[in-house]
């Protein structure tokens, strides 16, 4: 047996023997020279062992404190967690009524039926720029009706089926708009262009055109009523064969944030666009 064991084992004989002594002991009113002497051998195990368990018990506690702590930590991380959900979900929804109220309150100022649409996709393939909606040819939309939000005009019906319906949109080259500028009653026709703006054509020459000019619809093609806002004018030239002036107008509806919008229930030709009659719908 090596010598560090055999004198470990050797102390805890003696104060095993010493505790028997000691506790044999015990029931005479005085301590025997032996039992003093034990006690005195062992008291400064009883003090180590002591302070150890003393140090092992605040320990343990110490921990049992920091995994309640930690505990307590991930419960209210998560209920964090769900209240900024709670929170998104709130703001979306009052975005969207937001939205809705306009829309609501600019069907309420036409003196046309109308009926909200929520858009449901997008066209992406080939030059044509569309959206599509979940309204359709059972909800009485049919092609040739105008589309707009509460900022302006969105474009007009392409195609109805069933409970869908296609929005060929401002910016699309193949849609054209019978508009006037605000501040000088000129009149124009406004197409889309292939860079997702719009041009203004057709603007008699001597015109006061100037940027930041509002244009808005005429009235006059059958498709759209009087005064809805198209956009604003960029900048001004004069046309390729020099006989009219050009606007590049940019669109009053950011066309990428669409979710909902007006469809107005008339048909292309409803509108008095006889000389004189311009006022006339």
């Amino acid at each position: 047996m090596p010598r560090s064991t055999r004198d470990i084992a050797l102390v805890l004989i003696l104060i095993g023997g010493g505790l028997i002594i000691l506790f044999s002991s015990s029931k005479s009113p005085k301590a025997g020279p032996v039992s003093g002497v034990v006690y005195s051998i062992i008291r400064p195990v009883q003090q180590t062992l002591f302070s150890v368990q003393t140090r092992v018990s605040g320990f343990w506690n110490h921990y049992l404190d920091l995994v309640k702590v930690g505990e307590e930590n991930r419960a209210l991380k998560a209920e964090v967690l769900e209240l900024r959900r709670e929170k998104k979900t709130f703001v979306s929804k009052e975005i969207e009524n937001r939205r809705l109220k306009k829309l609501l309150d600019l069907k309420a100022g036409h003196e046309f039926p109308s009926l909200v649409a929520r858009v449901t996709g997008e066209d992406a393939v080939g030059w044509h720029r569309t959206l599509f909606i979940d309204r359709g040819a059972a909800d009485g939309v049919v092609a040739g009706m105008a589309v707009t939000v509460a900022d302006g005009v969105v474009g007009r019906v392409v195609k109805s089926a069933g409970d869908v319906a296609q929005i060929l949109l401002l910016t699309d080259p193949g849609l054209s708009v019978d508009c006037r500028v605000s501040r000088t009653r000129a009149r124009g026709v406004l197409n889309g262009s292939l860079d997702r703006g719009c041009i203004l054509r057709y603007i008699s020459l001597g015109s006061d055109l100037k940027t930041g000019d509002d244009v808005v619809t005429s009235g006059l093609d059958g498709i759209f009523p009087k005064g809805l806002s198209v956009g604003r004018v960029e900048s001004t030239r004069k046309g390729d064969q020099g006989l009219f002036l050009e606007a590049r107008v940019i669109p009053s509806v950011d066309f990428s944030e669409i979710e909902e919008v007006l469809v107005i229930l008339g048909r292309q030709g409803g509108f008095d666009i006889r000389p004189g009659l311009e006022g006339n719908r």
